[in-house]
């Protein structure tokens, strides 16, 4: 079903990447791994059954993993791209309330737990990848800094020991909105990265930390603030100031 619902030709986006690399840009290619609804359609069998439902792929099913790395491959033969960056390389956010209603059914075949599962994809995704002679960098929620494994299986100590770099996503209107702390961006991102640093320390070889930053406006909420050069800048030097030097990426969804 993606290649039927594909809003653009194989031509087209080649052309787009091609542009970008003669720049001599460095090309990332996005995949969205375990929120796929048209892989949901084809394979229901790998999704999690809650509810009578099965709209999302679970992070033990091996054969979304396998459909994720070839996408990932082709997109490396075809596009030539530098590095492969998975999101959405979770569980849903809904996957602590479906554990505890007992009435879900993970596909679980490995009896894995939630994390272990998505480090073991992690593992897959950089033995196939690097030997295409690409990097692998995965999306994480900026939650998965703190002490303890997410219910999503996210942990950053289990991700980063093994990719090649992590952007976690402390966007600063994610936060409590008791202070608003999406006026504040500097103190915002400098407290998530000192915990994110924290964590870097507990592993022999970490992943660049690459930090998606807040590139967009807080309409919804009040105050309302705009997003310009001030406050993307004071959000790269947070990071900085705190100890992750690896880079900073605005996310902006209409760019």
């Amino acid at each position: 079903s993606a290649y039927s619902a594909g809003y653009m030709s194989m031509e087209e986006f080649g052309r787009a990447v091609k542009k970008a690399k003669d720049k001599g840009l460095y090309t990332i290619g996005r995949i969205v791994t375990f929120n796929d609804t048209l892989y949901s359609w084809d394979h229901p069998e790998d999704c999690i059954l809650w509810n009578d439902e099965a709209s999302w792929p679970s992070g033990y099913s091996r054969g979304c993993w396998y459909y994720n790395i070839c996408l990932a491959l082709e997109a490396i033969e075809e596009f030539d791209f530098d590095e492969i960056q998975f999101d959405y390389v979770r569980f849903p956010e809904t996957a602590y309330g479906m554990s505890e209603s007992g009435t879900a059914d993970f596909r679980n075949v490995y009896n894995e737990e939630k994390a272990e599962a998505i480090q073991n994809f992690c593992y897959y995704a950089c033995d196939m990848i690097h030997r295409a002679g690409s990097y692998v960098s995965v999306d994480v929620f900026g939650e998965c800094v703190e002490k303890y494994v997410t219910a999503y299986g996210q942990y950053w100590p289990a991700i980063s020991n093994v990719v090649d770099a992590i952007s976690g996503m402390p966007y600063t209107d994610h936060f409590d909105a008791d202070p608003d702390y999406w006026t504040y961006p500097y103190t915002t991102v400098y407290e998530w990265a000192s915990r994110a640093a924290q964590r870097q320390t507990e592993i022999r070889t970490p992943a660049i930390a690459r930090t998606w930053i807040t590139g967009y406006d807080t309409p919804n909420w009040n105050p309302v603030i705009t997003y310009g050069p001030e406050e993307l800048m004071t959000q790269a030097q947070a990071l900085s100031d705190a100890g992750l030097t690896g880079g900073f990426i605005p996310w902006n969804g209409g760019s």
